[in-house]
């Protein structure tokens, strides 16, 4: 066995002979919190950190969830829940000054707030005014005001009628409704400072649960990327305005926009838009020579809301429904919205929200050569419906299977994959001389190998993936009839929930014994 060597005495350190630009370059990718702790590395790195050109603090969701019930707010002193957040932003941009003593520009400034109050608003004011005054190249900010679901509608089965029903029509000025927001901005909702909207150097810019409230004059000429998160009594026509004034604008991101009714996009060449949670959205008009990702999340489209210019389909495609969806007009919108991307060569579809006989007459895909499903696999129908979407996807080659929780407690059903379900396992093992083990719910009857045995799985088929895999009857069921059909199969990955060592060994023994071919195999 040959043993490390120590470095001759003398030998010379050629990381630390590298500029400092480029070594602070090397340092903004790891955490800010260990880029500065580069610095007791040597004397040479004591001063590194001021050419580190991205900052990045983040809090955790619910992290500020407990301020209103403790005596946080009756308390004279006022001070910030988020004193970590805010002392770590400030004492990474104080350390550019002291250390290189000039000001470095910065290329990204990124942080999180859990719930940023506005007594924290006089520190953010800060921090922005630094980095736009001096940024002299290319500068990408992500502010993030707030963390948490900003969907009524994923929470509960029914939708916030209050909610839409108040919102403000996005073409019509209330110059009372403008008056109010101004007052609730000031007290509770940061404003973006206008000189933001000047910024000629910005390249991306996402905002969430923040105010715009645009200056007169917009100029953004070199804005690639631009992200909208549920902003606070920005109208339709500001959002639209905004976009107009980006020329350059490739990325699109329109989430939980309640006050959005029409958007235009026909004068820009889009790579990727993102649409999602915007209810009262009428038309979508995209200039979509070279879309290339299309990601929507929203109720059932109708067939005039989404207008794609200059291109038949889309390459890749997110879908996801907020309420579960169950009426014959949805039907009908659902399978004239997927054949509307029906050429779409990558597919993520959530499926938590679908019922199974919306792939009744699910169209054919004969493009798509890799495909996500993603949602609970706790039926019967589930694993039928899979069946049909498989019989509609010829040519596909990657299937991934993220196989969503219960709302159940799993650990109280199944109890860490726990001793009740082991002793089922080891009683249906003793029943191996049958196959059906499964007992169909409802009207779906039991599929069998030979009702899988679809083209793309026997001629295909070369990468299966399973996430979170329990082996419950449903799912150990969708996992022989896959296994078993998919011939030439190259690549197969089985990521299993925490359990026991025993439990897990036989699982993966179980699948092992499905597998046909012979492949490369990862069990997580």
């Amino acid at each position: 066995m040959a043993s490390s060597t120590p470095p001759a005495p003398g030998s010379r350190d050629r990381l630390s002979d590298l500029p400092d630009f480029l070594l602070g370059h090397v340092l903004s990718f790891l955490p800010n919190k260990e880029a500065g702790r580069a610095a007791g590395l040597s004397r040479r790195w004591r001063d590194i950190f001021c050419n580190v050109h991205t900052i990045s603090f983040a809090e955790s969701q619910g992290e500020r969830a407990d301020d209103w019930s403790s005596d946080y707010y009756e308390a004279e002193e006022k001070k910030s829940g988020s004193a970590a957040l805010l002392d770590d932003v400030c004492s990474a941009l104080l350390c550019r000054r002291r250390t290189a003593g000039q000001h470095v520009p910065l290329r990204s400034l990124r942080f999180a707030f859990d719930s940023c109050h506005h007594w924290d608003f006089v520190h953010v004011d800060q921090w922005l005014s630094y980095v736009l005054r001096h940024s002299n190249q290319e500068l990408h900010l992500d502010l993030r005001f707030q963390i948490g679901q900003i969907c009524s509608r994923k929470d509960d089965e029914g939708h916030d009628e209050g909610r839409e029903e108040g919102v403000v029509d996005s073409g019509t000025d209330n110059s009372d409704h403008e008056d109010e927001c101004d007052k609730m901005s000031r007290l509770w909702t940061y404003v973006l400072p206008r000189r933001l909207f000047t910024c000629t150097v910005i390249r991306t810019l996402r905002v969430a649960c923040c105010r715009l409230k645009l200056p007169t004059a917009v100029n953004l000429p070199l804005l690639e990327t631009l992200s909208i998160t549920a902003p606070h009594c920005d109208g339709g026509r500001s959002i639209q305005r905004l976009i107009s004034s980006c020329p350059r604008l490739i990325d699109l991101t329109l989430e939980g926009i309640y006050r959005l009714k029409r958007v235009s996009v026909l004068d820009k060449r889009l790579r990727r838009f993102a649409l999602r949670c915007c209810h009262n959205v009428k038309s979508v008009d995209i200039g979509a020579s070279e879309l290339r990702s299309l990601d929507y999340c929203g109720t059932v489209p109708a067939e005039s809301l989404l207008s794609l210019h200059g291109l038949r389909g889309v390459p890749s495609c997110t879908v996801d429904f907020c309420i579960a969806l169950s009426q014959e007009a949805e039907f009908t919108r659902f399978r004239g919205f997927m054949e509307k991307i029906s050429d779409a060569k990558y597919l993520h579809l959530h499926n938590r929200s679908l019922e199974s006989r919306f792939f009744l007459g699910f169209p054919s895909f004969s493009s798509l050569t890799r495909l996500v499903l993603q949602g609970p696999l706790d039926s019967c129908g589930i694993v039928v419906s899979v069946g049909r979407i498989l019989e509609q996807t010829p040519n596909l080659e990657i299937l991934s299977l993220y196989m969503e929780e219960r709302v159940k407690d799993t650990e109280d059903q199944y109890g860490t994959m726990g001793e009740e379900y082991e002793d089922d396992v080891v009683e249906k093992e003793k029943d191996a001389e049958s196959d059906d083990l499964f007992v169909a719910p409802y009207e779906f009857m039991v599929p069998d190998e030979a009702s899988f045995s679809m083209p793309c799985l026997r001629h295909r088929m070369k990468e299966i993936n399973m996430v979170h895999y329990v082996g419950d009857e449903t799912q150990r069921m969708m996992a022989r009839l896959l296994f078993r059909n998919a011939l030439v199969l190259e690549r197969m990955c089985v990521v299993l929930v925490k359990g026991t060592f025993e439990l897990q060994s036989k699982l993966k023994n179980e699948i092992d014994s499905w597998v046909m071919a012979d492949v490369e195999k990862t069990f997580l």
